[in-house]
């Protein structure tokens, strides 16, 4: 199966990186690239030999009738634009999160695209880390009988290294900080992790770095799942000591589940493992278990990871079936992420629903 993308980017950290996950997939045969905002595209071209044509006239991409599938890494507030006229033309698309300022743009465009059958996902790839997806196999396999409490942590490099004028860290081109641009990686793994969905939320949020910027940097943010499952998520700008830019910061990152017969314990900044302790029928035997991953290496983002995420999507939208994290996921993230600063705003919980 051979395939021919479109890829359109402005100004987005992850493009380059992208694009070189693309380059690592000999089933893609070609690119067809757009830039928006006066982009330079020379960068981009050096990151994948695949790039056959670049343009920046949008209409011009998107009448060509040998693309497969859209790739879209632009500001925040320009992918739902992207990504609503590309369904239009009954293109699939893989988007950067969050894909749009607002659940409801996110939704209505999700909702058009169930319509025409057309697979739209997110790169929520924390979905397909071999350490999450065994998880949520002993979960289904009853190793936590019933969970209690779930935590998550996203602490990554102060706003200093990573550019205060940048456009993600205004409110009126991202929308929102943190928790859009990587906390939805962490509130998208919890309701994985649980498969279940988030219904009350209660909220604080601030802008503690020195720099001006006009979107939150810390978040501590408490939630209620539907089955009862109490959760929490903090997540900032708050490490000294990093490279500067995207690609190489720093990271303080953790995931939790405790239930009434056993925990789990993944320290994702640390190593690619787990710690998972069972006193549940069929798992006490083992104990304490604590299981590691030497993942092959790769230059895509993400690794193999990224590169069997891009495949997955790409399979899914030949047959019309779900991407791993379909855009439904990225709408309720949203909705997470709204109800936390309207929370942080008015002091009070807010459902979801």
């Amino acid at each position: 199966m051979k395939y021919t993308l479109g890829f359109v980017s402005s100004y987005n950290p992850h493009s380059a990186m992208h694009l070189r996950t693309i380059d690592q997939l000999p089933e893609i045969e070609s690119i067809h690239l757009c830039v928006l905002e006066g982009e330079d595209p020379d960068p981009l071209i050096g990151s994948s030999s695949k790039v056959e044509t670049t343009t920046t006239d949008l209409s011009k991409l998107l009448v060509r009738d040998d693309l497969d599938a859209l790739i879209v890494a632009t500001r925040n507030d320009q992918c739902s634009g992207v990504m609503a006229a590309a369904i239009d033309v009954g293109l699939p698309v893989l988007f950067e999160k969050p894909g749009a300022l607002s659940a409801e743009v996110l939704r209505r465009i999700s909702e058009n695209a169930s319509a025409k059958r057309l697979t739209v996902g997110t790169f929520l790839q924390w979905r397909g880390q071999p350490m999450v997806r065994e998880i949520v196999r002993a979960k289904k396999a009853g190793a936590f009988v019933r969970v209690m409490t779930a935590e998550a942590r996203v602490v990554t490099s102060q706003v200093r290294y990573r550019d205060p004028n940048h456009w993600l860290f205004n409110q009126e081109t991202a929308g929102s900080g943190i928790l859009s641009w990587l906390g939805c990686h962490q509130l998208d793994a919890l309701c994985y992790l649980l498969d279940d969905r988030v219904v009350d939320v209660t909220a604080m949020v601030g802008q503690q770095n020195p720099e001006t910027i006009t979107v939150e940097d810390p978040a501590v943010v408490a939630m209620r799942f539907s089955d009862g499952v109490i959760a929490s998520l903090h997540a900032g700008y708050h490490l000294v000591g990093s490279e500067k830019g995207y690609a190489g910061a720093a990271y303080d990152s953790f995931l939790a589940l405790r239930g009434t017969e056993g925990y789990v314990r993944m320290p994702l900044s640390k190593e690619e493992g787990y710690s998972l302790m069972s006193i549940a029928p069929g798992w006490r035997s083992a104990g304490l278990r604590h299981e590691t991953f030497e993942l092959p290496e790769s230059p895509a983002y993400g690794g193999v990871v990224g590169e069997e995420f891009m495949r997955q999507f790409l399979e899914a939208s030949r047959t019309g079936k779900p991407a791993m994290a379909p855009i439904e996921a990225m709408v309720h993230v949203m909705e997470i992420i709204e109800a936390a600063l309207r929370s942080a705003r008015t002091g009070k919980t807010v459902s979801i629903g």
